[in-house]
């Protein structure tokens, strides 16, 4: 008996022994992992949600998380044509490597109309630009006929990837250089009213931007919008068209850049973003909130096996659309609102900007100057169209209500009336710009500044030829 409780007492002092080093060094290691991987997936969870959370903002906001939402305010054509499959045709015909040799053409005349009269100017340019005008004949006759009719939406390809998106961008470009070399050589042969039809058509097919205007698009149609307001100025000052071409050559203009273009960019932009990276968004969400057939984007951005990496994304990607969030609240109030809450604040603060922060500022900078340029182009269109029917300039801008223009245009920079100022050979139509003051229409830059103190155009009138 007494050798029975011995043996117990040596198995219960065995059972009170410490465990092994290693052992107890293994127990911690399980421990620690198993407490790691708890973090893990709180962490990640947490980091869904939040990602979640945005997204379900926005849809409660009524805005769109889709390109289809985003085409939806697009009017819709009520006709059984659409101007989108003659623009595609016109497309198909010209190549990306046109661009080059177009604008080389396009500055040369361009440069030689504002120095030189007619009689004067270079034959072999007035040959070269004859024959690329004569070779691409058939592209201008569909942009024109795209430029009669509605145009629903059109697909500029950035649903199937940059490398589609690309090409089409590539192609619109040359196109639109080609309605503006038509349109110079039309003001130099005198054909004034045929020039404002070219203008229009030019004018007509930055309606293709419109369907996805994210900020490369938005970028690509102000340069194009620029151009053709430089031209419009050309036709004003060297040709003389009619009354019902100027008032038709005004509409058009005024229907180029939406009130709302600003606001409608970041929207674009957010679902662009949106797309690329639903990978990234829980599977419920998007189920429940991104339904619908969802393109094979090449560019779609995808997890990362290393989990720290995934979950860096993740919460970049809720940053970046609480971001987007504040930037297209800005965008909805009137201007110069906007410019003050984006580039003045991206100016003001002391801490390094983020990349989207930097790039909407100078959007938005782009999008003022563009803006200001449209309606100081449709301002000099109605003094012109003054001018012609009371044989002088308007003493004020007051004089051109209401018969020519129901309300002066608003200057983006200030929010109040764009300015004027006029001469005995020239008339000013501009605004104060980024300083805000009036600087008498000093709209070209002095020996001394870099950029110009005012912004807008000087027109030289002339009479009839």
């Amino acid at each position: 008996m007494s050798e029975n409780m011995s043996e117990k007492t040596n198995d219960k002092l065995k059972e009170k022994q410490p465990l092994p080093w290693w052992r107890r060094i293994l127990l911690v290691l399980v421990l620690m992992a198993i407490g790691l991987l708890t973090v893990f997936i709180v962490v990640s969870y947490l980091a869904g949600k939040q990602l979640s959370a945005e997204i379900v903002k926005i849809s409660q906001a009524g805005e769109p998380l889709t390109f289809s939402d985003l085409e939806a305010d697009i009017i819709q054509s009520n006709t059984a044509e659409d101007a989108a499959r003659h623009y595609i045709d016109a497309l198909l015909n010209i190549r990306p490597e046109e661009l080059t040799n177009l604008k080389r053409a396009n500055t040369s005349y361009r440069n030689n109309i504002t120095s030189l009269p007619a009689s004067e100017f270079p034959d072999e340019l007035r040959e070269e630009v004859t024959q690329n005008l004569e070779r691409f004949q058939p592209v201008l006759e569909k942009l024109d006929k795209g430029a009669r009719i509605p145009l629903s939406r059109f697909d500029i390809g950035i649903i199937h990837g940059i490398k589609a998106f690309r090409t089409r961008v590539l192609r619109l470009q040359p196109a639109a250089f080609l309605l503006s070399l038509r349109t110079l050589d039309l003001i130099l042969r005198g054909e004034d009213d045929a020039a404002v039809n070219s203008a229009v058509s030019m004018l007509r097919i930055m309606r293709t931007f419109d369907s996805h205007p994210t900020m490369v698009l938005s970028t690509v149609k102000a340069i194009l919008v620029g151009l053709a307001c430089e031209d419009i100025c050309l036709l004003l000052e060297h040709g003389r068209p009619s009354e019902e071409s100027l008032a038709k050559l005004q509409q058009v203009l005024a229907e180029t850049i939406p009130a709302n273009a600003l606001e409608r960019m970041f929207l674009a932009e957010r679902v662009y973003q949106i797309e690329l990276a639903r990978n990234l968004i829980p599977e419920n969400t998007t189920s429940r909130l991104l339904q619908g057939k969802v393109p094979d984007l090449p560019e779609r951005l995808s997890l990362p096996a290393i989990f720290w990496s995934r979950l860096r994304i993740r919460r970049e990607a809720a940053r970046y659309l609480r971001d987007m969030a504040q930037l297209i609240t800005a965008a909805r109030r009137p201007w110069p609102e906007p410019l003050d809450a984006i580039v003045g604040n991206a100016v003001k603060s002391g801490e390094k900007p983020s990349r989207l922060t930097s790039s909407s500022a100078v959007l938005v900078r782009l999008t003022t100057q563009t803006l200001t340029v449209v309606r100081c182009t449709i301002l000099a269109i109605v003094i012109e169209r003054y001018r012609r029917s009371h044989g002088e300039l308007p003493g004020s801008l007051d004089e051109v209500l209401p018969t020519y223009i129901n309300s002066i245009p608003l200057d983006p920079f200030t929010g109040k009336k764009l300015l004027y100022s006029h001469d005995e050979e020239t008339y000013a139509v501009y605004s104060t710009g980024i300083n805000r003051q009036d600087d008498g229409g000093s709209i070209k830059p002095k020996a001394d500044e870099k950029r110009p103190q005012d912004w807008g155009l000087r027109i030289h009138f002339r009479e009839p030829r």
